[in-house]
């Protein structure tokens, strides 16, 4: 495939990850309005479920263990493992700085991955060097200006856990495309996001308070997370990965931040400070380097 005919891919990496950056703001606001990081995650994945029931042409029936396996893998690692330690880990730290700056260091973690599972991918000088730059970048955007760090050892564990656990979704995730279509592959995901998250309201009890759930506000978020942080970037990162590659795609992920910052400064009136903006700036250059290799 050219350059110029994955260049589509390549922006739909960039929208993903747009949409995503947006989504710290939006569960912001649900959780102000009352709802727990893991009723968000249950209601969003179920609704985007079944969003997709109408339109699917065939059902992904029971194709043996492996696969299935495979598909609650998935439903961990791009579902409920990943947003119980990723959110778990910002309710005891009061430098959620930490965590984010943690969870930036995906792509590099998911390029290491992919290199010590398959060894035919070379990572080269300029991913080395672009995404050092970009963490330095990250790292600025997170902070704005605000240099604060967690030294409790649990919050880095769950950070890195949460960061882990997006790098072996892309890794399974690259497993199944070979068998499965993006549709199918996305419901797999959905629903076992939502069964495997099921066992953790035995600890806390799922309780939402239906008054909540008539505000506009949090219909207007529910509504972007399940379809468009969901269902729609969900199906778009499992075609994106299919068409560009796992590390490719991933540099796109340290734009998740930049976006998230703009969106807090909209919608929750959030500073932005110089030291965030030339982040951005240092980000943009760190993801051009890591990509340059793919262009030539």
């Amino acid at each position: 495939m050219s350059i110029k005919s994955k260049l589509p891919f390549h922006l739909l990496a960039l929208f993903a990850s747009v949409v995503w950056g947006s989504t710290f703001a939006s569960s912001k606001v649900l959780l102000n309005a009352g709802m727990s990081p893991a009723e968000i995650m249950t209601i969003r994945f179920a609704i985007a479920y079944l969003a997709m029931l109408p339109f699917a042409i065939r059902s992904v029936g029971f194709k043996g263990w492996r696969d299935e396996l495979l598909f609650v893998l998935l439903g961990l690692t791009g579902g409920s493992l990943y947003f119980l330690a990723e959110n778990t880990a910002v309710n005891i730290t009061s430098a959620s700085s930490t965590v984010a700056l943690i969870v930036c260091a995906n792509p590099v973690l998911t390029a290491i991955v992919s290199r010590l599972v398959w060894r035919g991918e070379r990572l080269g000088n300029h991913f080395a060097i672009g995404s050092a730059i970009a963490l330095t970048g990250m790292a600025l955007v997170v902070f704005n200006g605000i240099f604060v760090l967690d030294d409790n050892p649990i919050v880095f564990i769950l950070s890195l856990a949460s960061a882990l656990c997006w790098s072996v979704y892309s890794i399974a995730l690259r497993v199944m495309e070979q068998r499965y279509s993006s549709l199918e592959i996305t419901r797999k995901v959905f629903f076992w996001g939502v069964i495997t998250m099921l066992p953790y309201f035995l600890y806390e009890p799922f309780g939402i308070d239906m008054e909540i759930m008539g505000k506009p506000e949090v219909i207007f978020n529910v509504v972007f997370l399940s379809l468009g942080a969901s269902l729609g970037c969900y199906l778009l990162w499992n075609v994106v990965i299919r068409r560009i590659g796992i590390v490719v795609a991933s540099n796109y992920l340290y734009f998740n931040p930049v976006v998230a910052l703009i969106t807090a400064a909209i919608v929750l009136d959030e500073t932005i400070t110089m030291y965030a903006v030339a982040g951005c700036a240092i980000t943009i250059v760190g993801v051009y380097l890591c990509n340059k290799k793919n262009k030539k």
